[in-house]
């Protein structure tokens, strides 16, 4: 003999309840709270990303401009260039070794006073070989007055700016 369910599962005999009138029941609702923390999370989201941006750059920045040259070191690439134009006009046969000589020593006259401040546009060659600082220059300079002003000479403008970059280079 079969058991009823009901006796199994610890119920009463008896008669059963009658069954609940059939009812719907709505889907639960999403809350309003998962839609804030959704775009609280974007937020949180888009910040980041932006400050990474931002830290970066400013990293990127600062190690730019610690390895840019200091004014000094500018100044000597630009200086270096008048020179190296000279020699490359020079190679070219544009210009001969007199007006090179001639714009050499004033490309170096200009050196000296946009690096010490000294105008010695105008300054006689003893007073620039009596300067400490300016003395590399005057030197130079004293080399390169014969064959500037002279009508011909043995001095060959490729060793006068070989010397002009030499002084260059090593001014402090």
């Amino acid at each position: 003999m079969r058991v009823p369910e009901l006796q199994l599962l610890g119920a009463a005999p008896g008669p059963l309840a009658a069954p609940a009138p059939p009812e719907i029941i709505t889907p639960p609702q999403y809350s309003i709270a998962w839609v804030i923390l959704a775009v609280l999370c974007v937020l949180v989201i888009i910040a980041l990303i932006v400050l990474t941006l931002k830290i970066t750059r400013a990293i990127e920045k600062r190690i730019a401009y610690r390895h840019r040259p200091d004014d000094v070191e500018a100044l000597k690439a630009e200086f270096l260039r008048a020179v190296n134009d000279i020699a490359d006009r020079h190679e070219a046969g544009a210009l001969e070794g007199r007006e090179g000589h001639h714009e050499l020593t004033g490309v170096m006259r200009r050196f000296v006073r946009r690096t010490t401040g000294h105008d010695v546009t105008s300054q006689d060659l003893a007073t620039l070989l009596a300067d400490p600082r300016t003395r590399a220059v005057g030197e130079l300079i004293e080399d390169l007055y014969e064959p500037d002003f002279a009508l011909t000479s043995d001095r060959d403008l490729r060793e006068s700016v070989r010397r002009g970059r030499e002084v260059i280079r090593t001014w402090s």
